[in-house]
């Protein structure tokens, strides 16, 4: 379970990625935002405007890294198998 956690932050060459890494973290962010916004009073809210811009980055990151690892581009220095 945790190789394949670690994998999920990893882009197509194996290396650490930060689009996973910035989508998880505000995956988290707007999660504990929205678990506090329902146990609070209607005063304590953060802006729509805010919440809406660190969906939208969290999004970005998902889509991103997705794309990225299901568009692999063959190497020019691997040579076609016959």
């Amino acid at each position: 379970m945790k190789n394949w956690i670690i994998e999920l932050f990893k882009d197509e060459r194996g290396v650490a990625s930060i689009k996973p890494v910035a989508a998880a973290i505000c995956t988290v962010f707007l999660c504990v935002t929205m678990v506090v916004n329902s146990f609070s009073h209607g005063d304590l809210k953060p802006s729509e405007e805010l919440v809406d811009a660190v969906m939208f980055i969290a999004l970005i990151g998902m889509g991103s890294d997705t794309f990225d690892k299901f568009s692999t581009r063959p190497r020019k220095d691997s040579q076609p198998t016959e």
